[in-house]
């Protein structure tokens, strides 16, 4: 719709321009992903990004303000593909079963991503993404109380299922990160640190209900 200050021409210059940028960002992001996964997140500069995009450093950064931005910009966008793996899990899984499994898939699909983020040894600031964090654990909430038919009063279950499964996820992650380095982990790495991590939740309610010696031979 044209506003009376505004002629049909320049409606039209300022589509294009929003076309342009959203092309733009595109293109940054694809390049991003693209080098990441040939070099590494250390190893690609800015500016290394910028040329893959055919614009400049000082572009790149009016679009995102940091080279890691690249990474969790995208990786926010895919939050809500990661829920839809979680709800069409077979509906026999409990819920740290679904979670769990559901992130896997989701990380199977987007590999490169995840070795990017592992491979940062530190650099991306996972901390100061809270809030897309918080809204997906939201939306994680609604999707398993949805699943498993919890009823609309119920204000602690599913968002503690949420947010312990997340919690789980960022420990994985941590985990990977402090691994040495030296290449990308093996495909089995991240499944097995997940598992693990949510096997961990699962025998929370067990610490300290046996005795000291139970565990000795």
């Amino acid at each position: 719709m044209v506003t009376p200050n505004e002629s049909p021409a320049g409606s039209r210059r300022a589509l294009r321009w929003e076309e342009h940028k959203e092309r733009t960002r595109r293109d940054l992001l694809a390049s991003a992903r693209k080098l990441f996964a040939e070099r590494g997140f250390h190893a690609t500069s800015a500016a290394d990004i910028a040329a893959g995009a055919g614009v400049t450093e000082r572009t790149l950064f009016r679009y995102f303000p940091t080279k890691a931005a690249l990474v969790l910009d995208e990786a926010t966008g895919l939050l809500p593909e990661m829920a839809r793996q979680i709800r069409e899990r077979p509906a026999a899984e409990p819920p740290g079963q679904a979670i769990c499994e559901g992130i896997i898939d989701f990380a199977q699909r987007h590999r490169d991503m995840l070795f990017v983020i592992v491979g940062s040894r530190g650099e991306l600031p996972l901390e100061g993404r809270q809030r897309p964090l918080i809204d997906f654990e939201d939306a994680l909430a609604e999707t398993l109380r949805d699943r498993y038919g919890v009823p609309g009063e119920d204000q602690v279950t599913p968002g503690t299922w949420a947010r312990a499964g997340i919690g789980a996820l960022r420990t994985a992650l941590m985990v990977l990160r402090n691994l040495p380095a030296g290449g990308t982990p093996a495909p089995g790495v991240f499944p097995d640190t997940l598992r693990a991590c949510f096997a961990a939740l699962a025998r929370w309610d067990q610490a300290g209900t046996e005795p000291a010696d139970a565990a000795e031979p």
